[in-house]
């Protein structure tokens, strides 16, 4: 994993569990589907007033499903992908950012799979239960 996140702080409002659980998931993500011998890129940065939080990677599969349909329930990447896996991951870790008044945005260009968590940082979003 390559990383670049910045020497100060991004502070926001946040659940940590919730928020470690999301990172958890679509860094495993990311680990386990990236092309071998390629590396998964992780980087932290400020825009206009949010805090971005970009994971991608360069899969080992052809992703030929839509970028907005992956965060639903039951939708896997790949259907013939041979790993186990319900197709949860991706629709749990969007309610879990959404639930923060976050959101997750995926990115398909090729091969290239891009997840983007971004939340405010001045705490005015409305955090739900």
């Amino acid at each position: 994993v390559k990383a670049a996140i910045p020497e100060r702080e991004l502070p926001i409002w946040a659940d940590g569990r919730k928020l470690s659980r999301v990172l958890e998931n679509l860094i495993g993500n990311c680990v386990k589907y990236a092309l071998k011998g390629t590396r998964v890129f992780l980087s932290v940065a400020e825009e206009n007033g949010r805090a971005i939080i970009e994971l991608k990677n360069t899969a080992n599969y052809e992703m030929d499903f839509a970028a907005d349909e992956i965060t639903e329930r039951f939708v896997r990447g790949d259907a013939a992908r041979s790993t186990e896996g319900s197709g949860l991951g991706l629709a749990i870790a969007s309610s879990f950012v959404e639930l923060q008044g976050g959101t997750l945005d995926i990115e398909i260009d090729g091969d290239l799979f891009k997840a983007i968590v971004s939340f405010p940082q001045d705490g005015t979003q409305e955090l739900h239960a």
